[in-house]
């Protein structure tokens, strides 16, 4: 009974870590494809999305000129995006202050999503559905960057970014270098930004090679957002794929305790024990990096291709 009790608890634990739970009833099905507009993971990023609400907007606002601890690690927060982030990867300040709403927007966003999945919402839920009787059949509990449809949405607005951001661009400098109309230069804003990607090679080979390399560069545009997705999706599974691991050893070790009293166990306990709690350190530390990377190559794709130098 233990032993079934124990092995209960790691199948909750990896349903509840390693896969996104949808909600009873909010699945649609749109022909082939079967839509979830809520389930743990999605809970999870809304519970990231409310805190960071909650605390960022009343600790940014200054009062009487006094300011707070949550103000000034705020503003420090700022300050490390603006630097070590905007300013090195688009190498122009104007730019960097433009671009910092969204990096620093997407960083913390990124970095709570990661972290959320570190915390025992799962047993917070299931302690709600024990004493309340709330949330029966709707867990939450899951990494959102652990799913990857989420990481699949985070790459897309990097890439809606880039593409908004080159139509600007491309309509602001026609207007500004031939002045075309503004309305002319918003409707040729694709086939402008398109042609801004490809190097400037001059004579009739340029003429030629300006399709292929245009597409060429949308091709690595869609990749590099592709890749973007992959790398955020597979380092944070991963960690918690370690931690279900270790957890195997934690249970087994406890079953064969109880139930046969085999000695070495108290030998090989304490081990998978403190290496849990490492690999717990090792996971914050893995969010808060892969956060930055995740910001860090976003401004560099906006710095080359929203408004790329060549």
């Amino acid at each position: 009974m233990i032993f079934a009790a124990s092995e209960f608890n790691l199948m909750a634990y990896l349903k509840e870590h390693l896969a996104d739970q949808p909600w009873p009833g909010c699945q649609v099905t749109i022909g082939p494809m079967t839509v979830t507009w809520m389930s743990s993971a999605i809970a999870a990023m809304i519970l990231v999305a409310v805190g960071l609400i909650g605390v960022i907007l009343p600790i940014s606002r200054r009062r009487r000129g006094l300011s707070s601890g949550g103000y000034n690690a705020l503003e420090v927060l700022t300050v490390f995006v603006r630097d070590a982030i905007a300013r090195p990867a688009l190498r122009d300040d104007e730019k960097a202050y433009r671009f910092l709403p969204l990096l620093l927007t997407l960083f913390v966003f990124v970095l709570g999503m990661n972290l959320i999945g570190l915390a025992p919402l799962a047993m917070i839920s299931a302690w709600v559905r024990w004493h309340v009787g709330f949330l029966e059949g709707r867990p939450i509990g899951a990494t959102p960057t652990a799913v990857l449809t989420v990481c699949a949405a985070l790459s897309m607005i990097t890439f809606l970014s880039i593409f908004v951001s080159g139509l600007q661009h491309s309509v602001l400098k026609q207007n500004k270098d031939k002045h075309w109309p503004l309305w002319l230069c918003w409707v040729l804003s694709p086939i402008l930004w398109a042609k801004n990607l490809s190097p400037d090679i001059p004579g009739v080979m340029g003429v030629i090679m300006l399709v292929p390399l245009v597409f060429l560069e949308l091709i690595g545009v869609a990749a590099k957002c592709f890749a973007l997705m992959i790398r955020l999706f597979a380092n944070m599974i991963a960690g918690h794929a370690m931690l279900a691991i270790l957890m195997v050893f934690i249970l087994k070790g406890i079953t064969a305790l109880m139930n046969e009293g085999l000695k070495d166990v108290f030998y090989i306990a304490p081990v998978v024990v403190v290496g849990s709690a490492v690999l717990c350190l090792m996971e914050m530390a893995v969010a808060l990096l892969q956060a930055f990377i995740f910001t860090v190559l976003t401004a560099v794709f906006l710095g080359l291709y929203a408004e790329p130098a060549h």
